[in-house]
This record gives structure tokens, C-alpha cells and sequence, in this order.
């Protein structure tokens, strides 16, 4: 089987060739990305048992049947799911003969990805280096699930609200509100926290009025969303071997608030060092020291140039890491639904000061 996955190989090394003799990327980006291409290759039943993340046997077995024309889903009741798999399905390559496969059906999207964030959105420097060499994407693009799909919707529509094409970063947010839907409230959440903080919107126009209707349309449905929010985050906590009776419920209003700002800096580091119980998640727990360190460092970069393109993305990184925070208790899946926030808020900072400042100002030399 395993010479199945080497025509969907040639496919992302034939798309890198191509990029490289037209221009639109650089030899050494071509050769990264090449080699990262043999990254599936390494993961499943190689550096872990594919059985560690068993969703990836139901894309596996879901679009390996929609390739055979069994268009009866798996799961009739799962939309989200079965969506997914018709995106994966529907990717130009040839095989999906193992669980390897899919994983080059993803390594093809980020490889097409990062192509067109450097050569069409000018993406150069530090942003560049963290979305090539950033461990988790690295890892989650090159398996079996449908991650990879819901980072590219969520940088699509962030870069084309940046451009102030709404309806366009609309359009190509929804799917999310189907394969993800608190990804696509989270984007939802961007695209008004931009508006309130960008001048010459009609939300930062009448920016005061804005927030006064939004606090009369949510105080009196506060405790009904707190006990909502609270019945998920038992039900994750018990579903992650959580014992009843060591559960800490939220009840009011001010518990709420310091429960959301005190999960957001640990869903950021979790696995810390000491939690972590597998190689993996000792991996992940220093990679979420360097991904601080990376992110405080951009910041600060960010902010020297313009306070107010800095301060609106890190009220953005606090909303969805205060909201991911509150209900995820699994390590794994913290990593997992993290990467994509930490991509598109480096991404986001980079090509907003680029518009704005028309220099690459997260990079001292243009060649890199």
C-alpha cells in the first residue's frame, strides 16, 4: 500500500517544481516544502499509532467510499462530518488507499497555501518561518482530519476582511458554520472586534452606541448563556474522565469572567511539562514555551508600529482562548484547536501592518 501514496507525493512536488520555475516562490521555500511533503509518510504507525487519533479512520473510510461512488454517508446524522468529507474527497489527487493518504490530500492544501501567502499576499519573515516550521501544523496538515480545511476557510476570510472584501470573507467563512461552527462564531467575533477597532468603519463610527445595544441584547440573557457554556464544559470535563464531584460550576456573572480570563494563558501553554503523558504532548508542552516567546515577540513588534493594530488582535487572542479555554479539558485537543488562531493572529498582524504601511515591517529584508 505504501507505494499508493507515492503518485499523491509526485502531485505536491510537481505543484512546488511548478511554483518555483514561474517565480512564486524562492529555491529555499521550494525545498522545505518538498521535504515536508514526505511528512505523512512518518506519523501515523511511525512516530504514533494511528489508533491515537481514531477520527482519522472515519475520513479515511468516508472518502475512500465517496472515491467509489458509495455516496451513503457514514454517519447520516453527523452534517459536519460528512461535509468535510466531500471537501477531502473532492482534492486532485489520485489515491486514497491508506490512512497515509489523506494526509498528503492535507500536506497539498497547506503546501498551495503557503505558496499563496507569499507570493500573492507578500508574507515574508518571522510569520513566514512560524506557518513552515510550526510543529502543530505541521502535524495536523499531514493527517487524516479535516484541520488543514478549516485553517484555510479562516485565514481566506480574515485576509479578505483585512482587504475590506466582506462579503467575500462572508462567503468563503460559512462552510465553517457547517464543518465548525465555533470557528466560524470565532471569525465572526474577528470580524466585528476589527470593525470596532478600525477608523473610518461604520461600527467604529458609532462605536459607543454599538457597545451600548450589544450590552442591552446580551444582559438579559446572560445567565441563560452562562448555563448554557456550563452544561458543555461538564459534559467535556466528564467526558475526559473528569469525576462529578470534583467539578467547579459557574454560576454567576463574575465567576464567568474570571473562569474565561484565567483559561485563556492555560489553554495557550497546556500540556504544561509536567501534565504531559505521552512524547508527544512532552513535544507539545516546549513547543508552547516557544510559541509564547514567538508571540510575545510579535506583539512587541506589532505594537512599536501601530498600538492599535496590536492591542484589537490581542483582544482577539484573548476572546478564543478565554472561550476554547473554559471547555476544553483534553490536552491534545487544546493543541489541536489552538494552532489555527495562533496562525491566523501572526498572519493577520503581519499582512494588516503590510497594507497599512505598504513595508514588511515584521522583516528586516524583503528577499526573505
Amino acid at each position: 500500500m505504501f507505494f499508493y501514496d507515492i503518485p499523491n507525493l509526485l502531485a505536491i512536488i510537481i505543484v512546488v517544481s511548478i511554483s518555483f520555475r514561474i517565480g512564486l516562490v524562492p529555491l529555499w521555500l521550494s525545498f522545505f516544502l518538498i521535504l515536508f511533503s514526505f511528512t505523512p509518510f512518518f506519523l501515523n504507525d511511525v512516530l504514533f499509532p494511528a489508533a491515537y487519533m481514531p477520527d482519522q479512520f472515519q475520513y479515511f473510510e468516508a472518502t475512500q467510499r465517496l472515491r467509489d461512488f458509495n455516496f451513503e454517508p457514514i454517519d447520516n446524522n453527523n452534517l459536519k462530518i460528512n461535509v468535510s468529507n466531500w471537501l477531502l474527497a473532492t482534492i486532485p489527487l489520485p489515491y486514497i488507499e491508506t490512512i497515509k493518504s489523506l494526509g498528503f490530500f492535507n500536506r497539498l492544501i497547506a503546501t498551495i497555501l503557503i505558496i499563496w501567502l507569499y507570493s500573492s499576499k507578500n508574507l515574508r519573515g518571522w510569520p513566514l518561518l512560524l506557518i513552515l516550521f510550526y510543529p502543530s501544523f505541521l502535524l495536523y496538515s499531514s493527517l487524516a482530519l479535516r484541520d488543514t480545511l478549516v485553517l484555510v476557510f479562516m485565514i481566506f476570510a480574515i485576509i479578505f476582511y483585512i482587504e475590506k472584501r466582506m462579503f467575500l470573507a462572508l462567503l468563503v467563512s460559512l462552510p465553517l458554520a457547517i464543518i465548525k461552527f465555533q470557528n466560524f462564531f470565532l471569525v465572526i467575533t474577528y470580524f466585528v472586534i476589527h470593525s470596532y477597532f478600525t477608523k473610518g468603519s461604520l461600527i467604529y463610527k458609532y462605536r459607543y452606541v454599538f457597545l451600548v445595544i450589544i450590552l442591552a441584547i446580551l444582559v438579559p440573557f446572560i445567565l441563560t448563556i452562562i448555563e448554557y457554556v456550563d452544561y458543555y464544559r461538564y459534559a467535556l470535563f466528564i467526558e475526559d474522565g473528569g469525576r462529578p464531584g470534583s467539578y467547579v460550576q459557574i454560576k454567576t456573572f463574575g465567576e464567568f469572567t474570571v473562569a474565561a480570563l484565567q483559561s485563556a494563558p492555560y489553554f495557550l501553554m497546556k500540556p504544561l511539562p509536567w501534565e504531559a503523558d505521552s512524547f508527544l504532548q512532552t513535544i507539545q508542552s516546549f513547543e508552547n514555551f516557544l510559541i509564547l516567546i514567538f508571540l510575545i515577540f510579535i506583539f512587541l513588534k506589532a505594537y512599536k508600529v501601530d498600538k492599535s493594530v496590536a492591542f484589537k488582535w490581542f483582544v482577539y487572542l484573548l476572546a478564543a482562548f478565554s472561550i476554547y479555554g473554559l471547555v476544553i479539558y483534553n490536552f491534545g485537543t487544546a493543541v489541536r484547536y489552538k494552532f489555527p488562531f495562533i496562525m491566523i493572529i501572526v498572519i493577520g498582524i503581519a499582512y494588516e501592518l503590510y497594507l497599512k504601511y505598504d513595508h514588511l515591517i515584521l522583516n528586516k529584508s524583503k528577499r526573505i
